[in-house]
């Protein structure tokens, strides 16, 4: 009989345990994110995961409490529908591929206007749910030297051709060539498909990389693109001082 007590009491327990961890996930369902950018999609699951998260905090809290347990519930549904919304109203009309410039108009290291050169532009999505936006390679790679201690969830960059935000991880690389860089003497651009990248090679020269050797290659070209940029930009407060 005393097994059997147990028995019962540990198979109730387990079905309370599936209820709690179930119920929260089965509702994602309720909020499509297929038509999305991917950037947006990306943020999107940042939010659910930190709303899951501070579900099963309240939860804990609550015990067997059920009236407890819905209103954590409700709290959570109200959030992710609140959420969702204004996602959503972000994402409506024409423009969307380029809303990451809308939240972030100017690089925060050097100050360059992203939607100029949204063909080299970059965006951070960190684990956190924050974001940052650059305007190519090299500022990425000072944002990340700076954050060592923050996980990127993605990184996006601007197509070359169509400036649509990709894949950083999954692009197709070309690393120099004759056309200047952003911020940087040894240009490396992304392109999202390879074949667009191989043409490019032909009419302008470079070579064929992976997002890491692009990667590598900025963080070898920092001293002297930093150099590069600080000496253009006294020689030109310089002539703006001469004019004056």
């Amino acid at each position: 009989m005393r097994f059997r007590h147990y028995a019962v009491g540990w198979a109730i327990g387990l079905v309370f345990l599936l209820g709690f961890l179930w119920r929260p996930v089965a509702m994602a369902q309720d909020f499509p994110t297929a038509h999305w950018p991917q950037d947006r999609r990306l943020k999107w699951e940042a939010v659910e995961k930190m709303l899951l998260e501070e579900y099963r905090v309240c939860a804990e809290h609550c015990g067997k409490d059920r009236g407890c347990l819905d209103r954590c519930e409700q709290v959570r549904r109200s959030r992710l529908e609140r959420e969702y919304k204004s996602m959503a109203g972000e994402t409506a009309g024409p423009s969307h591929i380029q809303e990451d410039i809308q939240r972030h108009p100017s690089c925060p290291y050097c100050g360059m206007d992203r939607e100029k050169f949204s063909h080299s532009r970059m965006l951070i999505l960190y684990e956190d749910g924050s974001e940052v936006g650059t305007c190519s390679l090299h500022c990425v790679g000072v944002e990340l030297a700076l954050k060592i201690d923050q996980t990127p969830k993605a990184l996006m960059v601007g197509d070359y051709n169509s400036r649509k935000l990709i894949d950083a991880e999954k692009a197709y690389w070309v690393l120099g060539g004759s056309k200047p860089g952003v911020m940087t003497s040894r240009a490396k651009w992304a392109f999202e498909n390879k074949g667009d990248a191989e043409r490019f090679i032909q009419e302008n020269g470079g070579e064929l990389v992976s997002f890491d050797e692009a990667m590598r290659a900025s963080y070898e070209d920092m001293y002297k693109d930093t150099k590069m940029i600080r000496d253009r930009r006294k020689a030109k407060r310089m002539q703006q001082h001469t004019h004056q």
